[in-house]
């Protein structure tokens, strides 16, 4: 596909996911929760699509004319705007534990859920831009979209089809699995500031943060199901929809890290 008809589809089909958002989950331009399941994902599609287009805008930014639709190597990216990713990190989690922090459900506030959500999406998003950029990746990456959505379609399907095993199982889970992303994370720094983070090493662990991020697809959505009950007025989707989002990020970035 030509570079700029990809970027004309990534915002028609964003301008199109926020209209049926609008009409889906708003009314009389606050947030309800008739059709809650439906609106979080498509608050989820519409993240999914939003980075797409903050990629297209980074590239546009980060580039010459004759290089907008052009790869680079994948060190020449990371070399070139590890200051914009650092800040962006952090920026992210800031919003992230901000949005975190709000009422779930709540009459007041919903535009400032969605600032902290679009200045979330937006720094994500340039985390991901290099991935997207990187020739490297570029042989492998619509392969790892496509397990990556594999996964997120199954794991959906057992919160469908084996919703009293995930009931019996979801305390244990949440705290068994904290404790596993903690000594993850702490490995994996002992290993990079002591140099031995070896290929075979990063496999290994990212296979575990796969299966423990999809389990948590199934965990996630099965909350969403149970939110649907007891929503009374003014949800906050935006929070609603940045689990799934985190999940499908995480895995994404995995199967990119280990192919």
């Amino acid at each position: 596909m030509n570079y700029y008809n990809s970027v004309l589809y990534t915002f028609i089909t964003t301008i199109i996911i926020s209209f049926i958002i609008y009409r889906s989950a708003f009314k009389n331009n606050k947030p309800q929760c008739s059709n809650f399941v439906v609106n979080v994902y498509l608050y989820l599609a519409l993240s999914l699509s939003l980075v797409g287009c903050f990629i297209h805008f980074y590239n546009y930014l980060l580039n010459d004319k004759n290089n907008i639709d052009k790869l680079e190597k994948n060190d020449k990216i990371f070399n070139e705007n590890y200051i914009y990713i650092i800040i962006s990190f952090i920026t992210a989690i800031i919003s992230i534990v901000l949005l975190s922090l709000r009422p779930l459900f709540s009459k007041k506030g919903f535009i400032y859920n969605h600032v902290l959500w679009l200045i979330f999406i937006a720094s994500i998003s340039v985390s991901l831009y290099p991935y997207f950029k990187s020739l490297e990746y570029s042989v492998i990456l619509q392969r790892c979209l496509i397990s990556t959505s594999l996964i997120f379609i199954l794991m959906t399907l057992i919160v469908i089809y084996i919703p009293d095993f995930l009931k019996s199982t979801h305390n244990n889970f949440i705290i068994g699995s904290i404790i596993a992303l903690f000594v993850i994370i702490f490995t994996e720094l002992f290993l990079i500031m002591t140099s031995q983070y070896s290929d075979n090493l990063y496999r290994f662990i990212s296979y575990i943060v796969i299966f423990l991020f999809s389990l948590f697809i199934s965990y996630d959505t099965k909350e969403i199901y149970d939110y649907a009950k007891v929503c009374v007025n003014s949800p906050n989707y935006p929070f609603f929809s940045t689990n799934l989002f985190l999940d499908i990020i995480n895995i994404l970035v995995r199967f990119i890290g280990i192919k």
